[in-house]
């Protein structure tokens, strides 16, 4: 208890002076100040609740790039940078004697990513694997004797580039055991089946991984779960030795003994599909058996959980309409018990066996990402961190959660973002953000990145709209499903209706509208200006536009059969009917589109034929095009670049000029 009250003592400080520090005088926020936010993640608890590790991701100007560090907070007094090196460092793990902190990191001179540990009380990083190939994950044992990682099997690369034959020469991550106390490495699994997530058992005997057919992300559709028994002098070398505790459609994920070893438990969707409801946490008999679904009438949406120490109870985070809370639950009763309260979201998360305190990242419509504690069951979050001093500085416009009913009846929820300073009765320019997926969604957090940027328009006098249309994750299973066989029907009415609503009220100007999003948001984009003319623009990316083409060509399919009821050619109808380029035709709005060259989500044909289509047609367009970048836009002068042309693209159609200074950065 003593400790606790040390940390809650220098946490109500921390709290007060955030409070304080927002009350300064105000600025507009730029895309230059989205850039530049400090983003905290992977906070990980000591056992002991007296440290907490965590990584800072932070912009390097001058390398042009994102660095990523690892720190550290002591008893609540003191924030300890205790790595600094121009390449990243991330994926914090203690050692069960808590004497060292592990973590990843591409610091090396060759292969690639590894695993590198630091001892906390003096000296510099010592590099623990080389191994021919980067190090994705890892894991110490309960005890202390080894860490398991992953990694795919070792290959010698050509001297010339060979011919590639889809679906052949697959390079499977695999499970490798170190042994601390030598170095020395071992071979776990091998096979054709590609290791996708793992965690030990608690007592260090064996491993439970969750894996699919082929490192393709196709398959990810079709991960199941696996026991495998640790056996250092007899090191398995053989698929056969792990057990297949799961066999289904779905996508199993986050897999976890239980304290006691009786059960183990993992997240997937209840109806055993993928994209089709939110995540559940599913239990079965460690030795296997029939699993059981927790909870199943909760309409949150599970990210992961951890078990408590008696193996009676779960603590896990989730997100419910348009915030994300850490919610407690035990197997008997299966109620989840919110831990957390208050808007927000509260993500990445680790607990102290006993379940007494959480260590997780937290971020609201005011404060950007920082880490905070849930101790003693507070019910409140309590930071630990004050990364982004700066962001008190900033003008915020006012972040409410809204509701209207779409044409049909269906409550629709989102998020309204009102201009800076905004005066009741006054209508503004409104911007409506659509965000992917389409099983994404809109919560009350800071909002602020490369594809979304409210805070940035309500600066410069825009109202902004961040609708959760059918589809979307946060409201349960039979809303997320909703949309199926109707992507472009009942989603947009959602969104036409959210628009009308925010006329009716008087918040929005119906004479200056204008729509944008990436991903889905970009499918949603295009397809709307190809049904409506009330826009005056819009700019988006990575949107598909001919379904026909992108099931052939994208990294993922089984989404778009879903939505569509099929494949191409068993609903080829509704595959032409859900294309947005077929109704270009009837498009006159100015259309600005950004994609990434190496994008294999979303190919980059599907911006080229819709750039095409509105050239031929004559519609004011333009295509942006950032190298070898993919689905995202991951290089930040890329990240600048599109945020400014987008903000000057819709400034110039809305009537609102962009200020020469902001527009020459």
């Amino acid at each position: 208890m003593k400790n606790c009250f040390c940390w809650l003592v220098v946490l109500f400080q921390l709290t007060v002076g955030l409070t304080v520090a927002m009350a300064q005088t105000k600025r507009p926020m730029t895309p230059e100040d989205v850039v530049a936010l400090n983003r905290a993640s992977d906070p990980q608890i000591s056992y002991d609740s007296r440290r907490v590790a965590f990584v800072v991701s932070s912009w390097d100007r001058d390398a042009d790039r994102f660095n990523a560090d690892i720190w550290l907070v002591n008893d609540g007094r003191e924030t300890v940078r205790l790595t600094s090196n121009p390449k990243r460092d991330d994926h914090p793990r203690w050692s069960p004697d808590q004497r060292r902190l592990a973590f990843l990191s591409d610091r090396g001179d060759s292969g690639g990513v590894q695993i590198y540990a630091i001892t906390l009380q003096a000296g510099e990083p010592e590099r623990l694997t080389s191994h021919k190939g980067p190090v994705t994950d890892f894991e110490w044992s309960p005890d202390g004797r080894f860490i398991a990682f992953v990694a795919e099997e070792p290959s010698e690369k050509p001297k010339t580039k060979a011919p590639m034959i889809e679906d052949e020469g697959f390079r499977f991550a695999q499970l490798w055991l170190l042994e601390t106390a030598t170095g020395e490495v071992k071979q776990l699994t091998k096979g054709a089946r590609h290791i996708a997530g793992f965690s030990w058992a608690w007592n260090s005997q064996q491993i439970v991984f969750t894996a699919r057919q082929t490192p393709k992300l196709m398959d990810s559709a079709t991960t199941e779960v696996f026991t495998i028994p640790v056996n250092w002098q007899n090191a398995t070398l053989d698929s056969a030795a792990a057990k297949q505790l799961t066999k289904g459609n779905g996508a199993e994920s986050d897999a976890l003994f239980s304290p006691d070893g009786r059960w183990i438990s993992y997240l997937a969707h209840a109806d055993g599909d993928i994209n089709t409801g939110p995540n559940r946490i599913h239990v079965i008999p460690a030795g296997g058996g029939e699993a059981r679904v927790l909870a199943k009438s909760f309409d949150g949406y599970i990210r992961s959980h951890r078990w408590v120490f008696d193996s009676q109870r779960f603590i896990f985070t989730a997100g419910l309409g348009v915030n994300e809370q850490i919610y407690t639950m035990g197997i008997a009763d299966q109620t989840p018990q919110a831990m957390t309260r208050g808007d927000g979201v509260n993500t990445a998360f680790s607990v102290t066996p006993d379940g007494m305190n959480v260590a997780f990242v937290h971020e609201n419509p005011r404060v950007p990402t920082e880490i905070a504690l849930l101790a003693a069951r507070i019910m409140v979050p309590v930071f630990l961190t004050n990364l982004n001093p700066k962001a008190a500085e900033f003008a915020l416009g006012q972040v409410e959660a809204i509701k209207w009913k779409s044409n049909d009846g269906t409550e629709i929820e989102g998020v309204l973002i009102y201009p800076v300073g905004h005066q009741t009765g006054k209508r503004a320019p409104l911007l409506t953000y659509v965000h992917g997926g389409p099983e994404g969604a809109y919560t009350k957090s800071f909002n602020a990145t490369w594809s979304a940027f409210p805070q940035v328009y309500a600066a410069k006098g825009y109202a902004v709209f961040m609708p959760n249309f059918r589809g979307s994750s946060n409201y349960g299973a039979k809303f997320a499903q909703s949309n199926a066989k109707l992507v472009g029907k009942v989603d947009y009415e959602d969104i036409m209706s959210g628009i009308d609503h925010l006329v009716k009220l008087g918040v929005a100007d119906e004479t200056r509208l204008a729509v944008a999003g990436w991903s889905y948001g970009g499918y949603m984009s295009g397809w709307m200006i190809g049904h409506t003319n009330r826009f005056k623009c819009t700019a988006y990316g990575a949107g598909l536009s001919n379904a026909v083409s992108y099931w052939g060509t994208a990294d993922i399919v089984f989404q778009r059969e879903r939505l569509h009821g099929g494949t191409p050619w068993e609903a080829r109808k509704m595959f032409d009917d859900q294309s947005p380029l077929n109704y270009l035709t009837n498009a006159k709005t100015p259309t600005l589109i950004f994609h990434g060259e190496k994008d294999e989500r979303v190919p980059l044909g599907q911006s080229q034929e819709t750039y095409r289509t509105l050239k031929r047609l004559g519609v004011t367009t333009q295509l942006v095009v950032y190298p070898d970048q993919g689905h995202g836009i991951l290089v930040p002068s890329y990240q600048l670049d599109k945020m400014r042309r987008e903000f000057a693209w819709i400034e110039k159609y809305l009537g609102n000029k962009l200020e020469a200074s902001t527009a020459k950065r």
